[in-house]
């Protein structure tokens, strides 16, 4: 699921989702039809769930993977050069 929606931001993404399921919860309380809502409402809560994690947990884990890279192979240069 994590590469889906590339379109736009990871931010904008977990605003979007977050944003639908508001309106989604507010569907179920205002209208006899809740019953489909209620599907509707797992998979934005689901959507909205990976989003945030995908931004404050993955992303920032990514960035830190790559400088870790980087560092190493500074390192595998540097120990080549001497």
């Amino acid at each position: 699921m994590l590469t889906r929606y590339m379109g736009i931001s990871p931010r904008s993404q977990s605003y979007l989702f977050s944003f639908g399921l508001v309106l989604c919860l507010l569907a179920m309380a205002l209208t006899d039809m809740w019953l489909p809502i209620v599907a509707g409402s797992f998979v934005m809560t689901a959507l909205t769930v990976e989003a945030w994690i995908r931004v404050a947990h993955i992303l920032p884990l990514q960035d830190e993977v790559r400088l870790i890279r980087k560092q190493l192979e500074q390192q595998r240069q540097q120990e080549n050069d001497e």
